[in-house]
Order: structure tokens, then sequence, then C-alpha cells
């Protein structure tokens, strides 16, 4: 386990103790969710076609099934946020379908991604393009009640249905990722990979 803990684990003497035990705690903590969520995932998968067609105790373990499966993609999605920066080719579509939960939460509601392209490769700077697109999403809690827009990917081009918050428009910028404006929102031009 030692070998998990990141070399600086005392972290700055400002920060509460509290925030320096989860950046201390970081990597084991990543390390030991993914064993247990793949643990859950490959037992809840196993155990669904062994049971009874149509029983409530089916119905009830797929749904924990569905739960872990969600669970999952939530919590790597946010403990990779805390990844040392790294910089890799993948495909848009990926990206964000992997992203969507926790763009959802950042925007305050039930957010779709609408796929027009999604086979064209972005260069992925992680975490720090994970951190802009969430605080991008973020922009969507100043909209009217109601349902949110989707969100539009069309090969390296994400439109966003509401306008962009400061810090994410300087994150973008930093990033060196083209914006313009597209209706009522914007679009964000992905760095190709």
């Amino acid at each position: 386990m030692r070998a998990l803990m990141p070399a600086n684990h005392t972290g700055p003497e400002s920060l509460p103790a509290g925030e320096q035990a989860m950046a201390l705690l970081l990597r084991p903590v990543r390390h030991a969710v993914n064993n247990l969520s793949m643990v859950m995932n490959a037992n809840l998968e196993t155990a669904v076609p062994q049971l009874p067609e149509g029983e409530r105790v089916t119905k009830q373990v797929a749904r924990a099934r569905d739960a872990a499966v969600a669970y999952d993609n939530l919590v790597r999605g946010f403990l990779s946020l805390g990844r040392e920066e790294g910089v890799k080719g993948v495909l848009a579509g990926r990206l964000l379908r992997e992203l969507m939960p926790l763009l959802a939460l950042a925007a305050g509601g039930p957010l779709e991604l609408e796929v027009a392209d999604a086979a064209k490769a972005v260069q992925r700077r992680t975490p720090t393009l994970e951190g802009a697109l969430i605080l991008a999403a973020s922009g969507a809690r100043d909209l009217p009640a109601g349902p949110l827009p989707p969100l539009r990917l069309e090969g390296l081009r994400l439109v966003l249905g509401w306008p962009l918050p400061p810090a994410a428009r300087r994150s973008l910028e930093d990033l060196g990722v083209g914006i313009e404006a597209a209706g009522e929102g914007v679009a964000i031009l992905l760095p190709p990979g």
C-alpha cells in the first residue's frame, strides 16, 4: 500500500487537516475503489443471468447491477480528476460519455449528449481538459428551471446551450481550446489528437 502514496503526501501546510488527509489518501482510495467496483460489477453481471426470469429478486439484483455501473462511472471519473497531468489521444465520443455523470452533476440536472460524429480523436490533457469541461457544464445552473439543453458533439465541436462561466472560459483558453458563439450558448473546439 505504501507504493500508492504520493511522494509529497504531506500536502501544503495551509490546507485544513481534512483536505490534507484527502490528498494523502487519493491514490490508495482510487486504487481500492477500482478494485471494489471491479468485484461488484463482475459478480453482479454473472449473478443476474443465473436468477429466475421475472422474479422480484432478479429485478432487484439487476437494479443493483445498474446502480453499481453508474456508481463506478461516477466515482472513477471524479477520482481521475486527482491524477497527475498526462496527454493522450482518445475518441471525442468516448471522452464525453465517460464524463457525462460528472457533467450532469455540474450542470445541476439530467443532461443528455447528442452525437453527430464521435469518431474524431481529441488530445486529452488529463485532468485539465476534464476539469475545464466540468466547469463549462456548470454554466447550465444559471438557466431557468426546466429541462437542460443537450450537449451536442459534432466531430471535435462540442456545443453547449448556455454561456460559459468565466472560470471555464479561462481554463479552456489556457488549454488553447477554441471557443465560438453558437446560438444562445457556445461551441468548444476540442483539441485534435
